[in-house]
């Protein structure tokens, strides 16, 4: 369905949740380092297909793959970082349309990438706010749906309907809760 709920990084989901929450709320201040565990992230899941394909493995015969591809990924993102808010703007976009949109094809990930370097340049403190709000948001609601499978939510909840469409709405819907609270908390100050 998409990168967290399908990748095995989030083995303690609680971990991914909390990260999830803290940067949601805190996302202007912790810009750095989301970005780049963001990179990483992008890398593990994402990178790592392109590194087995450069490098004529498989990931399963070769596991140190998605770890190779993760801290290369967060490197990137660090000099991503430090360059301008445009590049930052891009590893977040990036996470978000391949967490959120999937079944898109990788141009159009790389175009909402670039939509949000550009928007996160020119409009700075209320784009960051959104980014991260959104990342984070994404990153906390998948981790939650996880824990909500571990005590048999999903379960419960798929005896009335099909299981993934039940976790999809439930990833959705927290989403968006997140999201709004995490923009709203985050702007509370910009322009005072």
């Amino acid at each position: 369905m998409n990168i967290v709920l399908q990748a095995d990084f989030f083995t303690v989901p609680i971990i991914s949740f909390l990260a999830g929450i803290i940067f949601c709320m805190l996302g202007r201040k912790l810009l750095g380092l989301i970005v780049i565990l963001f990179g990483f992230l992008i890398g593990f899941t994402w990178g790592a297909v392109f590194l087995a394909d450069v490098t004529h493995n498989t990931i399963s015969s070769s596991p140190w793959i998605p770890w190779v591809a993760g801290v290369a990924g967060a490197a990137l993102g660090l000099v991503a970082w430090r360059i301008s808010m445009f590049f930052a703007g891009a590893v977040i976009g990036l996470f978000i349309a391949r967490g959120l949109l999937p079944s898109l094809p990788g141009i159009a990930h790389m175009g909402i990438s670039l939509l949000s370097g550009v928007l996160m340049h020119i409009y700075k403190a209320p784009i960051v706010s959104l980014l991260t709000a959104l990342a984070g948001a994404y990153l906390a609601a998948g981790s939650a749906v996880i824990m909500l499978g571990d005590i048999g939510f999903l379960d419960a909840v798929g005896s009335y309907t099909d299981i993934v469409s039940a976790a999809s709405i439930i990833t959705i819907v927290l989403t968006l809760i997140f999201t709004l609270v995490g923009y709203k908390f985050q702007t509370r100050n910009i322009g005072t």
